[in-house]
């Protein structure tokens, strides 16, 4: 499929690059709801849907000049964070609400828990199983960085039934490797790829584009080389520049060029979906491009999680994440205090949103279900919206459901932003 593009056809003047509900727009004490949450959690589950499970290590061996995660370089601090780790995920399987709750999948993220030593990675996976109900059929993914993946703790995930690494690339390309701050070259991270895959174990990588001076053809070029590792599944991130990362002192100082405009990034993702479309990846979740059958499963409706700036926890009404300095999570977990720094409570209107915001990440609104849970139908809970979008072509009722067209998907955070206008201001 060829993709042609005029400004005619924009329908908006920016690309959103994150949806509402996050913790971006979380800036509730915890103190407030606290007992509530707590209550909640002593009370037991039964809605039964298959939750994730997210322990969150806040470590990598180098901060890359674009990370605005709060993220540490410090190994002499790992053995004291994974034992408070750990008390923290205990809490929560202490509660009634998660004794009574199966894990369909398992994460490891952070950070880049792969610079974790074999030992400590095996302590952890050992302390989820045994801990926690993951099902028979639980996927467990690991993130991981190419520089600190040895061969023997590729070993040890294969050995623990790990189905996928999600590795940051960012990039193959050697001059933008070396802005970006990556530790080793690009060689070495296609390697290091082609050793996880001899090994039996799924690839997905991540792939920055509208960097800094990168043309069109560099990302063509990272994206075929992507399909030259056979790797699983692409997850494609825009540049996102933060004020205080090495990345945008540098292009605010002139010392590199500026990312290319909101035009340039949207060629860029209509020139991967097309590539992906044509070698039979298709997009899924957040920024993913994947020829796996699992990945366009709907995913699970919460996180329970843990760790230094864990941000994406989700139990029932409730969204929180977690302090990001680690002394401070230290202490609260070795004080058997949930380490909270946000929490919120959604409001039944907010939940009517969230439902709606699944479309962005690709998954379908069911009529039917909407109205079983909430009373009325979406087009009539949002018609200004819904109304909206389907004029503009971005999503279509088809089979019961409300789901993105083709045209909409590259815009799909700013479909999401529709359903909370009284929130755009602050986004």
């Amino acid at each position: 499929m060829v993709f042609t593009i005029s400004t005619e056809q924009f329908p908006y003047s920016n690309l959103a690059h994150w949806p509402p509900l996050t913790y971006r727009n979380n800036s509730v004490s915890p103190l407030e709801l606290r007992g509530e949450f707590i209550d909640y959690l002593n009370a037991e589950n039964t809605s039964k849907d298959s939750k994730e499970l997210q322990p969150w290590i806040p470590f990598c061996e180098g901060k890359c000049a674009f990370c605005y995660f709060p993220v540490n370089c410090e190994r002499q601090i790992y053995s004291t964070y994974l034992i408070a780790l750990k008390k923290a995920l205990r809490l929560y399987s202490e509660t009634k609400y998660v004794k009574s709750s199966d894990f369909g999948e398992l994460y490891v993220g952070g950070g880049s828990p792969s610079v974790l030593s074999e030992e400590q990675i095996t302590d952890l996976l050992d302390f989820c199983n045994s801990t926690f109900n993951l099902t028979k059929d639980c996927q467990i993914k690991f993130t991981a960085c190419t520089s600190s993946l040895t061969e023997n703790k590729i070993r040890v995930l294969s050995s623990y039934n790990v189905n996928q690494l999600d590795v940051g690339i960012q990039t193959f390309n050697t001059r933008l490797r070396g802005f970006l701050a990556l530790k080793d070259t690009a060689e070495e991270a296609k390697l290091k790829v082609k050793t996880i895959k001899r090994a039996g174990l799924g690839v997905s990588i991540d792939l920055l584009y509208n960097l800094p001076g990168q043309s069109l053809d560099e990302w063509e070029k990272d994206l075929n080389q992507a399909l030259e590792l056979d790797v699983e599944s692409v997850d494609c991130y825009p540049l996102d520049l933060y004020a205080n990362t090495p990345l945008a002192r540098k292009i605010a100082s002139g010392e590199i060029d500026k990312p290319g405009d909101y035009r340039m990034e949207l060629q860029m993702y209509l020139k991967a979906y097309q590539l992906f479309k044509e070698n039979g990846y298709f997009p899924t979740c957040h920024n993913r491009f994947s020829r796996l059958k699992k990945d366009f499963e709907k995913p699970a409706s919460e996180v329970i999680g843990s760790g230094a700036g864990f941000f994406m926890g989700t139990v029932g009404p409730f969204q929180y994440c977690d302090i990001e300095n680690i002394s401070e999570y230290i202490k609260s977990a070795e004080n058997n205090v949930f380490p909270l720094a946000n929490l919120s409570k959604l409001s039944t209107d907010d939940e009517m949103k969230k439902s709606m915001m699944m479309l962005y990440v690709r998954v379908p609104v069911n009529r039917e279900e909407f109205k079983l849970k909430f009373g009325v139908y979406p087009e009539y809970a949002f018609p200004d919206a819904v109304n909206n979008l389907i004029n503009k072509g971005l999503i279509k009722q088809e089979n019961g459901e409300l789901k993105l067209t083709e045209k909409g998907d590259p815009w799909r955070f700013n479909i999401a932003w529709e359903f909370f206008k009284n929130l755009e201001e602050n986004k």
